[in-house]
């Protein structure tokens, strides 16, 4: 009796790769509209500034103002927007790690 055996391993490291990647996607476009309308926004500036970039299994969300960490850290006392505030990032995070799953089912990592 003989036994043909095929090492698929090198094609589905790519496949994995590649879900992986549209998995990074969708999670940095989660991060971005869930804190949009917490994003402070005086002239709108802080929300129209948003980088967001995937290159293989790295991605970052980049709130490219250099003003944007103080944004994130301090509370202010008159926000000109209502719903506003501080922790508009580390919040969407949060809220966006809860949904991992939900996130990975839909992107076709698992």
């Amino acid at each position: 009796m003989k036994v043909t055996i095929t090492d698929n391993t090198p094609q589905i490291g790519e496949m994995l790769k590649q879900k992986a990647s549209i998995f990074l996607r969708v999670t940095a476009d989660a991060i971005v509209n869930l804190s949009t309308p917490n994003t402070p926004k005086k002239t709108g500036r802080l929300r129209m500034d948003i980088v967001k970039s995937v290159l293989g299994l790295n991605g970052k969300v980049v709130w490219g103002k250099n003003y944007a960490a103080k944004m994130e850290e301090v509370q202010f006392k008159n926000y000109t927007t209502s719903g506003t505030g501080p922790d508009f990032a580390k919040n969407a995070v949060n809220e966006v790690a809860g949904k991992t799953s939900g996130i990975a089912k839909v992107s076709g990592l698992i």
